[in-house]
C-alpha cells in the first residue's frame, strides 16, 4: 500500500508590520504586558543623562569625576538634579507624540480615521486625513536603506536631549563661576576654624565633595573623611563671609 501524499497548502499570507518598525512594536508589546519595565527604562535613560551632564559639568571646572565615582555613583548620577528627570519624560513624550501618525497609520484606515474623528487629541496628532505610506523619500532618491520613521525621530530626540542637557549643565557652570550657586563654608577634620572664605558646593559622588573657590578660581575635590562640616550659607559674596558660623545652617558632609 503506497503511502498517502498529500500537498502542503501554501498558508494564506499574513500581514505583518515591515521589518524596519518590528522594534517598535516589540517594544510596545512588552511594555503593554509589563508596565514595570517602563520604570526600568526611565531609570537607565535619566541615569545616562545624568553620567553625561556630570562629565560637562565637572570638565568645565578641570575635574575629571569619572576618576572619582564609584560603581554606585554611576547608578544615581541621574538623582542629584530634578532637571534629568523633566528632560528624559520631554523626550519620551516627544517621541510618542511625533511617532504616534505613524503609529495609527500602521493600524490601518480605520483606527486611524475613528481616532481622528472621535478626539480633539486625534484631531491635534492626525490633522490630516488618512494616507498610506510612501516610503522614505531620502532612501528612495540616494539608494540607501535609511532609518525607519519611527527610528529616525527616536535618535533625533535623543541627540537632541543630550545636547540640551550640555547647554543647561554649561549655563549652570557659567552661573558658579560669576558668583552664583550654593555658597558654603568648609571646617575640615580636628580643625575648629573654618577655611577662610567661602567655596561653592558643586556636588559629592560617594567619597569626595568637589568645591571651587570664586576668589582662587579654584576648583578641588576632597576626600569625605576630611571634611568635618559644610555650612550652608544663605548670602553669597563678602556678606557671606561675614556671616556668623551661628547663623549658618550645617550641612553635614557625605
Amino acid at each position: 500500500m503506497e503511502p498517502q501524499t498529500t500537498d502542503a497548502m501554501p498558508s494564506a499570507p499574513q500581514d505583518t508590520p515591515p521589518s524596519h518598525s518590528r522594534w517598535l512594536d516589540w517594544l510596545l508589546g512588552v511594555l503593554r504586558h509589563e508596565p514595570a519595565h517602563a520604570l526600568t527604562l526611565f531609570y537607565i535613560g535619566t541615569s545616562g543623562l545624568g553620567l553625561w551632564a556630570s562629565y560637562w559639568f565637572f570638565r568645565s571646572f578641570g575635574i575629571p569625576v569619572m576618576d572619582y565615582m564609584d560603581p554606585s555613583d554611576y547608578i544615581t548620577a541621574g538623582l542629584r538634579d530634578p532637571m534629568y528627570f523633566l528632560m528624559v519624560a520631554a523626550a519620551l513624550a516627544l517621541t510618542f507624540l511625533l511617532n504616534f501618525k505613524e503609529y495609527a497609520r500602521r493600524k490601518g484606515p480605520a483606527y486611524y480615521e475613528q481616532t481622528r474623528s472621535a478626539h480633539w487629541w486625534g484631531r491635534v496628532l492626525l490633522p490630516f486625513p488618512y494616507r498610506p505610506a510612501r516610503g522614505n523619500w531620502l532612501s528612495s532618491l540616494l539608494g540607501l536603506g535609511g532609518f525607519s520613521m519611527p527610528t529616525a525621530v527616536a535618535f533625533g530626540v535623543v541627540w537632541a536631549t543630550m545636547w540640551l542637557t550640555f547647554g543647561y549643565v554649561q549655563n549652570k557652570a557659567d552661573n558658579i563661576r560669576n558668583g552664583g550657586g550654593h555658597p558654603v563654608r568648609i571646617t575640615l577634620a580636628h580643625t575648629h576654624d573654618p577655611q577662610p572664605g567661602t567655596a561653592r558646593l558643586l556636588g559629592t559622588s560617594g567619597d569626595f565633595v568637589f568645591l571651587y573657590w570664586p576668589e582662587q578660581k579654584r576648583a578641588e575635590a576632597i576626600t569625605v573623611e576630611e571634611v568635618g562640616r559644610i555650612e550652608s550659607l544663605t548670602t553669597t559674596g563678602d556678606a557671606a563671609t561675614k556671616t556668623p558660623a551661628a547663623s549658618a545652617a550645617p550641612t553635614p558632609a557625605h
